[in-house]
């Protein structure tokens, strides 16, 4: 209960519902109807999503983005970003929709066993009408035994969330530069062997089970990245 308390605790913060800081814990279990309990578990996880600056004795305030900018990727954020965005949600067009094999390539990509049936979806994704990236989604069907091509036109980490109740536990993040092939150069209208940002992902369920792996090509124009820490103090 505490992560879907989260994610709309998430949404209210990216539609500035909540200008300065959270409501009290109280304000919180009235609201959603949950204890004290959940509503800070539910808290932490926002906290660690990189949205909360905690100020003892005085609550948790909203960590403001650069006011000179609004095109920033959190790449603290583990839920789906297509309702995460700021300025969304991400309108998406299906390019592709399939089950394949894994090769090697997807296997070494997706931490998972050559030859595992996974579900493929390839997305064009749109902010404000704008391009903002290319997306190719990998669905082990060892652990996600269906999509329809309805669930994948929408949020589809919602989708198995209601459907499954599969909800990620941890995700292995890589960014860096590439050069776009000729295929994925026309999809997102750029020359052949331009570079663009590309974010990797392998999101992992609390047992260590892959259920998503991805490719994400950016091409919002300015785009800017943030991600939130916690600091460890290594000499104690």
């Amino acid at each position: 209960m505490y992560q879907a308390i989260a994610q709309a605790i998430i949404k209210s913060i990216m539609a500035d519902e909540y200008p300065t800081k959270l409501p009290t814990e109280k304000v919180l279990m009235a609201q959603y109807n949950a204890s004290r309990n959940t509503i800070r578990k539910a808290i932490d996880v926002v906290f660690r999503h990189g949205l909360l600056r905690r100020v003892q004795g005085s609550g948790n305030f909203i960590i403001k983005q650069p006011q000179n900018t609004k095109k920033v990727l959190n790449l603290s954020i583990g839920f789906d970003q297509s309702a995460m965005v700021e300025g969304g949600p991400l309108v998406s067009k299906v390019v592709t929709f399939d089950k394949v094999t894994a090769d090697e390539t997807l296997a070494q990509q997706g931490n998972i066993a050559l030859g595992d049936e996974v579900y493929r979806v390839v997305r064009l994704r749109y902010l404000n009408d704008i391009l903002y990236d290319l997306e190719e989604s990998y669905f082990p069907r060892t652990v996600v035994p269906f999509l329809s091509s309805e669930s994948v036109q929408q949020s589809i980490f919602a989708f198995l969330r209601e459907a499954y109740g599969i909800t990620g536990s941890t995700t292995e993040n890589y960014v860096h530069q590439v050069r776009v092939d000729a295929q994925r150069a026309e999809l997102i209208g750029c020359p052949d062997g331009d570079k663009t940002l590309c974010l990797e992902a392998i999101n992992y369920l609390v047992n260590g089970t892959v259920f998503n792996f991805s490719r994400t090509f950016f091409v919002y124009p300015d785009l800017e990245l943030y991600y939130h820490t916690e600091n460890i103090d290594l000499q104690n």
